[in-house]
């Protein structure tokens, strides 16, 4: 994945070089855990995991490194950084705490959980920003500018 996959407006030209590079970095451990784990529990006589759930997030995790993930049928395919938040800890939740890219994995997830609470704050924040439309008070009659357009003002 390339930083300018990372697409969202919230998110600086630095911190998606950041996810970028740790994604880079970690993603094919990620998804050596996730097919070890599958297979696994595949083979359990009782599975403790959803597994159906780790091939999703292994399947969506690869569209996300390929820059195809759609968050509805609608998107354009892009990285998203509140879905690979979401990914990112389900694959730490079958992490084993000893596996050596278990920090590099819990960093990557904690940049993505930054830059998903920045995203949320600023987004707040711009819609505190928008100014409130008027409104027709909540009279049962016709609202004033169908009045105005129609030539029955009071």
């Amino acid at each position: 994945m390339i930083a300018t996959d990372v697409r969202n407006r919230f998110v600086t030209t630095s911190r998606a070089q950041r996810i970028a590079d740790r994604w880079n970095a970690v993603y094919p451990a990620m998804r050596a855990i996730l097919d070890d784990v599958i297979n696994a529990q595949r083979g359990a006589e009782r599975p403790t995991v959803d597994v159906a759930r780790l091939e999703r997030v292994r399947r969506e995790m690869g569209q996300q490194d390929r820059g195809t993930f759609k968050a509805c049928t609608r998107s354009p395919g892009a990285f998203s950084v509140s879905h690979a938040f979401s990914q990112v800890r389900r694959v730490v939740t079958v992490t084993s705490i000893g596996h050596p890219d278990a920090g590099a994995i819990l960093r990557l997830c904690a940049e993505l959980a930054d830059a998903v609470a920045e995203a949320g704050v600023a987004s707040r924040a711009e819609r505190a920003t928008v100014p409130a439309q008027p409104v027709d008070g909540g009279r049962r009659e016709q609202a004033d500018s169908e009045q105005t357009e129609r030539g029955t003002t009071r």
